[in-house]
């Protein structure tokens, strides 16, 4: 139990940055699934559902000793965003070519805002919101036009949950992400700033919507 303890403090202090002060930047991004968009396609064929433990344990293994070290990490924080919230609401993008899952992310509608404010760093859904989460495409189906074509169909069953609206969040340097999102339809709606003092120990959140004129809210790549 000792050497797993160790190993995780290991892998969880690539992520982290020793500073005083620091503070990351992110856009919260809304589609109204009143307004139609059009559907990217991928260059796979897809159909989305949501996710079963077989589906689970193919993108999370747990044994990721052959996967370079970033995808160690991707997948090590969202087994534990399973751990915290579990996987009610997650829906995986599935390669109709073989039936293997080749996306995955949450979508949460405002009866879950307390699983929410267990992850932390977002704001509560208001009755007409939804939220779409950590997305992540494993390494053998990326750069197929997934995500944003997985993210537009996993988003309108949003309407299900009540919602009109579809926030996801994206660092405002994360260009790809961005590009992505756009292509599903999103648009920058409010600006999350969260702040850390003390080396992590204290954070605080602020959520700022945008103006209407402001001009962040066109994205332009």
């Amino acid at each position: 139990m000792s050497r797993r303890i160790s190993d995780l403090n290991r892998r969880a202090g690539g992520r982290l940055k020793p500073k005083f002060t620091s503070e990351t930047v992110r856009y919260g991004l809304r589609r109204d699934l009143e307004v139609s968009a059009v559907h990217p396609i991928a260059k796979i064929p897809i159909s989305v559902r949501p996710i079963t433990k077989r589906d689970l344990a193919i993108l999370l293994p747990e044994d990721t000793s052959s996967f370079d070290p970033t995808d160690q990490k991707e997948v090590f924080w969202r087994r534990c965003f399973v751990a915290k919230v579990g996987i009610e609401g997650c829906h995986v993008a599935i390669d109709e070519r073989d039936g293997s899952p080749a996306y995955m992310q949450w979508l949460f509608g405002p009866t879950r805002n307390d699983a929410i404010r267990k992850v932390g760093g977002f704001a509560d859904l208001s009755p007409d919101e939804a939220l779409l989460e950590n997305a992540y495409t494993p390494h053998t189906h990326r750069g197929l036009g997934i995500m944003s074509a997985a993210m537009a169909l996993i988003a309108e069953r949003g309407e299900a949950l009540g919602a009109r609206y579809v926030l996801t969040y994206v660092g405002t340097d994360n260009i790809a992400s961005l590009k992505g999102c756009h292509r599903a339809g999103f648009a920058p709606y409010l600006v999350h700033t969260r702040r850390f003092t003390a080396y992590g120990l204290l954070k605080s959140d602020l959520f700022a919507t945008m103006p209407a004129d402001d001009p962040r809210r066109i994205l332009s790549f």
